[in-house]
């Protein structure tokens, strides 16, 4: 498999209070993405440690939650990479 596996960030303000409040990161993904594809991608691509992963499909793509562990914060990662 080829190319990134994260499409996009996805930014609304219920995503906005997900990383402030849960410290979860909520990212579109390629389709054909699985959990450990997913965790792999992010911990290296942005120096973090995931926690762990829920899916979703939607109308959208598919749509990756991703909990950071504690010692990390999803809100700066979410400003770092241009969400907010």
């Amino acid at each position: 498999m080829k190319g990134d596996i994260i499409i996009s960030p996805l930014s609304t303000e219920k995503t906005a209070l997900m990383a402030e409040k849960e410290n979860k990161l909520t990212l579109i993904v390629r389709r054909d993405a699985d959990k450990d594809m997913i965790r792999k991608e992010v911990e290296e691509k942005f120096g973090v440690k995931v926690e762990g992963i829920n899916i979703m499909i939607t109308k959208k793509g598919k749509k990756a939650i991703v909990k950071l562990a504690k010692e990390f914060s999803a809100e700066e990662l979410a400003e770092r990479i241009g969400v907010f």
